[in-house]
């Protein structure tokens, strides 16, 4: 019963170091999921984008196909063919933004897979030792172990560390088998990864294939258009008549509403001055009930329901500044199609003062206010359509080409309130939305003032 068995201690050592030994379990894992479940997100929005933008080029394709050579129908061919070069340049961004996010996937997955791939070697590993040690050494039988126990104690630690030592040993064989099925799954995400990288990468050539070919096609209206220079020359100074006239409109409308707000506070002040003398007349009247009539009648000062107080327009301007590159885009989709300023004609490469930019969107969207703000104006200003001009203190927004209108005059609008639907097919600037910010006399890029996509 004393004999020792010197094997059989070491192998009981070796047994219970590797039990204790266990292979740290990876919490990158689950990151690695979270991580490649978000790109995977945004590459399915950027392929929704490009799906509707892709939509819109159709329809952009059908309108110039469906042209004829007079010349009113050859601009509009081309004004619609600018807007189909816009959208395949954001078409072009979107695969861009999903070919980047193809690119981190795969690198996430490639380490995911290198993680794996030394969790399982290490695996391996281990359990080849454990095996190594049995062949060489021996595995004494259990009965023999448990017979040869200097005492019932010794014989109970000998009969626990060898169950655990066989649960260890199949726990290991399991681990191995179950971190091998996740490699293969891993490498069938990376495999799909790379099939969908090339089929961005061949989408990507044919957009810009199709987009060098609308240049091309572009270029060859261009040609053609300047041939009618007389004509191109009269609408030239139609656009500028019409910013010309929005200018002076916009200005003429804040000074008669400048010039009405003062009248209205004068009015006011006046009718204040009455009510204050009344007041104090009331407070000489001998008969009681008579008194506090007169008192309660004149007791609470005058408020104009129409028109906002200075102290909230003030209130509104700060605001309104304080959200500079923040504000809300007026409409939920859309790309910039004419930019703000000073910008050459690409006709006939004359200059051409835009006072705020066009929105390219779909046709009768929803038109909302980028800010709290009272709409002291509402009207048509020819070139620009149907326009909704806003108060935000010192700053001003105007929305142009409505098709339809819901927002009226000395009216207060909440930030985000629908306030009409932007053009249609049959409106002047067609399915875009005119959008223009100015500071009293200055106009602004709106741009630098709405939010980033």
């Amino acid at each position: 019963m004393n004999r020792r068995l010197p094997s059989a201690q070491i192998f009981f050592f070796v047994a219970l170091t590797c039990v204790m030994v266990v292979l740290p379990a990876s919490s990158s894992g689950q990151n690695y999921q979270n991580i490649r479940l978000e790109l995977q997100q945004q590459q399915e929005h950027a392929r929704s984008e490009i799906a509707s933008l892709q939509g819109r080029i159709r329809q952009f394709e059908e309108q110039i196909s469906e042209a004829a050579d007079a010349y009113s129908d050859m601009y509009q061919q081309f004004q619609n063919l600018r807007n189909e070069i816009t959208l395949r340049n954001e078409v072009l961004r979107n695969m861009e933004s999903e070919r980047t996010s193809i690119l981190k996937e795969l690198e996430i997955t490639q380490r995911q897979i290198d993680d794996l791939t030394e969790d399982l070697n290490t695996l391996i590993e281990n359990y080849k030792s454990t095996l190594t040690y049995i062949y060489k050494h021996g595995r004494v039988p259990e009965e023999i172990l448990l017979f040869t126990s200097a005492s019932i104690n010794q014989m109970l630690v000998r009969s626990y560390y060898l169950q655990r030592f066989e649960e260890y040993r199949q726990g290991q064989a399991r681990q191995i088998g179950v971190m091998q099925d996740e490699l293969k799954l891993r490498e069938d995400e990376l495999e799909d990864a790379r099939r969908r990288s090339q089929q961005n990468i061949a989408a990507m050539q044919q957009e810009r294939s199709a987009l060098e070919r609308r240049r091309q096609v572009q270029e060859r209206q261009v040609a053609e258009l300047r041939r009618d220079r007389e004509r191109l020359e009269q609408r030239l100074n139609a656009s500028r008549r019409e910013a010309e006239n929005l200018e002076q409109t916009l200005s003429r409308l804040i000074e008669e509403e400048t010039l009405a707000r003062a009248a209205e506070q004068e009015r006011l002040a006046r009718l204040e001055e009455v009510r204050q003398q009344r007041l104090a007349s009331a407070e000489n009247i001998r008969s009681r009930r008579e008194r506090e009539a007169q008192i309660a009648r004149y007791s609470t000062p005058l408020q104009d329901p129409g028109l906002p107080s200075d102290e909230l327009l003030g209130t509104l301007e700060n605001s309104f500044e304080q959200q500079k590159g923040q504000l809300p885009w007026p409409v939920p989709s859309g790309v910039v199609s004419a930019r703000f300023g000073n910008r050459v004609n690409p006709v006939y490469g004359t200059r051409i003062d835009n006072p705020g930019i066009e929105i390219l969107t779909e046709a009768g969207s929803e038109v909302r206010a980028v800010h709290d703000g009272y709409v002291f104006a509402v009207q048509p200003i020819p070139g620009f359509g149907n326009c909704v001009f806003v108060k935000h203190g010192r700053y001003i927004t105007v929305y142009g080409n409505m098709s339809d209108i819901s927002a009226a005059r000395n009216r207060f609008v909440r930030e985000g309130e629908v306030i009409g639907r932007s053009g249609d097919e049959d409106s002047l600037r067609g399915t875009s939305l005119f959008f223009m910010i100015r500071d009293q006399n200055t106009n602004l890029d709106p741009e630098v003032w709405i939010s980033s996509r």
